[in-house]
């Protein structure tokens, strides 16, 4: 019997070892595996000398020891306190923690994720954000949501809203307009959500909600709100795209409003950050832009078409910008002026092994003693490790 106890006490502590989290660095975030594939963005680990600052544009898959992982969640205090000035959320993550971007008073955008369920606790306060739209799906904005950001004028809340936390707006004293697509008010009955604050124009579905608002203790209190029904949208932009770096087209925003961003016909972004990040591929991209309130009352779309030539292009075998790539000694190497062309990197049954862009360097932690095939741009290459 102690034989058979001490083999269960061994598999568990092997089970054990095996589920512990990695942590690891890839383009400048750190990443901890939470399954076996999947990871979260985490703080900088403490006695790195580092603090996350400027711009960042969370990919949707890291690699890492030989494996595409999925972005799925942001961790608690990820972001606090750092110098992180925008931040763009791909729709892979599904949770932001508590904290996640607090008093990091140099965020002035940032764009949430369409599957979001919740704003965490204190995930954005103290931040210098201007605007905010929540995608639809988020029930509650939380504890102290956005308390003491002190710069942001309007906020744009989903239909599915239903709760608004203690401290949720507590001291946003720029707070000027609130777009509730919430047909009938949001409870908000926690302690200082919207105390010592005034003037701040609510616009709701339409009249009915304008009535049904009116009626609710907090909403209804003329000295903080003044209530107005929905109207339509009369919105230009230019669509104007700038090229942001090697990898990503900036599509220029603006005008205080939230806007819905298409990918052909799918949903790809809502958002009322200044700027989105578009990336580049191989082929071009049709993106359509609607300025909107949240409300089903989308302005005038502007379409705008992300083209591959705002990279070097891979013309052919002869031409200067075709990659060279090697395999030696497990590992492959890509060299050559490619920076921003999709690498994907597959084995002789198709399964994807690595994708994303483009740099020179090497790629390390693919399984040994496989054939694969090596895709960069327009060059294709068969190699043995």
């Amino acid at each position: 019997m102690k034989h058979i106890y001490k083999l269960l006490t061994l598999l568990a502590a092997t089970a054990a070892l095996g589920a512990q989290a990695d942590t690891f660095m890839a383009g400048g975030l750190y990443y901890q595996t939470t399954g076996t594939s999947q990871v979260a963005v985490v703080p900088v680990p403490r006695g790195v000398n580092q603090v996350y600052s400027g711009r960042y544009i969370i990919p949707e898959q890291v690699y890492y020891n030989g494996a595409n992982y999925s972005v799925t969640s942001i961790a608690d205090s990820a972001f606090c306190h750092s110098l992180a000035t925008e931040v763009q959320i791909p729709n892979t993550v599904t949770a932001i923690g508590n904290y996640a971007f607090a008093y990091d008073e140099a965020l002035t955008s940032v764009t949430l994720p369409l599957k979001l369920q919740k704003v965490s606790t204190a995930m954005l306060a103290g931040t210098s954000l201007v605007n905010i739209a929540v995608p639809e799906g988020v029930t509650s904005i939380g504890e102290w949501a956005f308390q003491s950001a002190s710069l942001l004028h309007t906020a744009l809340l989903p239909s599915t809203t239903t709760k608004i936390e203690a401290y949720g707006f507590n001291n946003c004293h720029s707070l000027t307009e609130i777009y509730c697509a919430a047909p009938t008010p949001p409870n908000a009955t926690g302690w200082a959500i919207f105390s010592g604050l005034s003037g701040i124009d609510v616009i709701v579905p339409d009249d009915d909600a304008v009535k049904a608002y009116g009626q609710d203790a907090v909403w209804g209190n003329d000295s903080t709100f003044t209530l107005y029904p929905n109207e339509d949208l009369s919105v230009t932009m230019s669509g104007e795209l700038e090229q942001a770096d090697d990898h990503y087209m900036r599509l220029d925003l603006g005008n205080n409003l939230a806007y819905k961003i298409y990918k052909d016909d799918e949903l790809v972004a809502y958002t009322a950050a200044d700027h989105y990040y578009i990336p580049i591929e191989s082929q071009p991209v049709q993106y359509t832009v609607f300025p909107t309130t949240g409300m089903g009352n989308d302005a005038d779309p502007v379409t705008v078409t992300v083209q591959p030539t705002a990279v070097p292009a891979i013309a052919s075998d002869n031409d200067e910008w075709t990659p060279v790539i090697l395999a030696r000694d497990g590992v492959i190497y890509i060299t050559g002026d490619n920076h921003g062309t999709w690498t994907r990197i597959y084995d002789c049954y198709g399964q994807l092994y690595y994708e994303r862009p483009s740099n020179d360097g090497e790629i390390e932690n693919l399984p040994r003693n496989k054939v694969y095939i090596v895709i960069v741009g327009k060059t294709v290459k068969k190699v043995m490790l």
